[in-house]
């Protein structure tokens, strides 16, 4: 599983009425995958929104150390809670409200997660406008939480919120907009595997065998041979063997360089691969290539799908001196965006052992491109999705890959 740090939230700090509830269901209707935060309240009065607790399951959460932060307003207790966090990051990208500074800084420093801090913010009269167009009970006590607001903010003149928003002059719609591309500008690092995940090596592979072997008159038995032993990789070594084993007229080296500049012109991205790519990158993510494979080759069948135009690195096992499944690979692919392995990201392949168990390995979320496979058995990866496009869509949220 991926680190913490991989996962991304967002946290909405404002007076009453500054928007915070309509602008996170407009946030939920641009990306579902948003979803506000339920904290735990324990007292009474409005539930919607809240998950109703008890004085007696707040003292289990602080005996734990359980209590990220709590305040109390309205004669309530607000409360946010590390479980309840967890639960949240499982399904989707929480937006937790928050009405005190310390609050924010309790959850950035306290809750490790890659946190979007948002300061929504509206004058004292929209408040007083707001809360009484809605037919609140309570506009006085809001209006004495604005102020405290406002004393809260002077307090902390020191505190810079990642995005400011006044949404007395910005519809929801655009502020929801506004903080899921700053989110986007802040998205994780995106590892993706080459042969067989973003084109189909195989089909040109047994292509090119097949017409290889119909020029040399080769025997059907033959064609099967060279097919199983470059089915997953071919190198010099592979034709020098088979060279030998076949009796190949063809000098090993020849039909090496003659493969690769042929196999390199034929290979081609599956449907939608190219515009899928630029759509994950257009949304802020890194994504680098990591491939077990010969630098020569591989760069010259990325350049001629198209690919290498549409990523940020490529980490391509002869240059690294280390193949996929070892941790290396990735660590190398990640430094080569700037980036460190402990600061999260995914891996998405279509080799359960080298792209999904390696990927695990090395701390990374992972999906399996199954290519309508069922999963082999083992560890399973984070998300099962039919093809590459398929996980670029996951990815940004717009997905349903199990």
């Amino acid at each position: 599983m991926g680190s913490q740090a991989s996962r991304s939230g967002v946290l909405l700090y404002g007076p009453p009425a500054s928007g915070k509830d309509t602008v996170t269901a407009a946030l939920t209707k641009y990306n579902q995958r948003h979803r506000q935060f339920e904290r735990l309240k324990v007292g009474s009065g409005k539930s919607a929104g809240y998950r109703m607790g008890s004085a007696e399951q707040l003292a289990e959460l602080e005996a734990a150390g359980d209590v990220v932060y709590s305040n109390s307003r309205y004669g309530n207790t607000y409360v946010v809670d590390r479980p309840g966090l967890d639960a949240a990051f499982e399904v989707g990208v929480p937006v937790a409200h928050l009405g005190q500074v310390d609050g924010v800084r309790a959850l950035l420093d306290d809750y490790q997660a890659d946190w979007l801090s948002v300061l929504l913010w509206c004058p004292r009269e929209v408040t007083a406008e707001r809360s009484a167009g809605r037919g609140d009970e309570d506009t006085l006590a809001r209006l004495s939480a604005w102020d405290a607001t406002q004393a809260d903010l002077d307090t902390n003149q020191g505190f810079r919120f990642d995005l400011v928003i006044q949404t007395d002059t910005v519809s929801p719609e655009r502020a929801a907009e506004l903080i899921a591309r700053a989110l986007a500008f802040r998205a994780q690092l995106l590892m993706v595997d080459f042969d067989d995940t973003l084109i189909d090596r195989r089909a040109a592979v047994s292509a090119w065998i097949t017409s290889y072997c119909a020029g040399a008159n080769l025997v059907p038995a033959a064609e099967r041979r060279m097919l199983e032993a470059m089915g997953i990789r071919a190198d010099l070594a592979t034709f020098e063997a088979l060279q030998s084993e076949l009796g190949l007229a063809e000098p090993a080296a020849d039909l090496w360089a003659r493969y690769s500049a042929e196999l390199a012109a034929a290979v081609a991205p599956f449907p939608g691969v190219l515009d899928a790519l630029d759509a994950v990158r257009a949304e802020g993510w890194q994504v680098v290539i990591v491939t077990n494979g010969g630098g020569q080759i591989q760069r010259a069948k990325l350049k001629s799908s198209g690919i290498s135009d549409r990523v940020d690195a490529i980490c391509i096992s002869e240059e690294v001196g280390a193949r996929k499944p070892d941790p290396v690979v990735f660590e190398a692919a990640a430094a080569s965006v700037g980036r460190a392995l402990d600061q999260g990201g995914w891996m998405i392949g279509d080799n359960a052992e080298l792209d999904i168990i390696g990927g695990r390995g090395a701390g990374l979320h992972t999906i399996w491109i199954s290519h309508g496979r069922p999963w082999p058995g083992g560890a399973e990866p984070d998300v099962i999705a039919e093809t590459a496009v398929d996980a670029f869509a996951h990815v940004r949220g717009r997905g349903d890959a199990r």
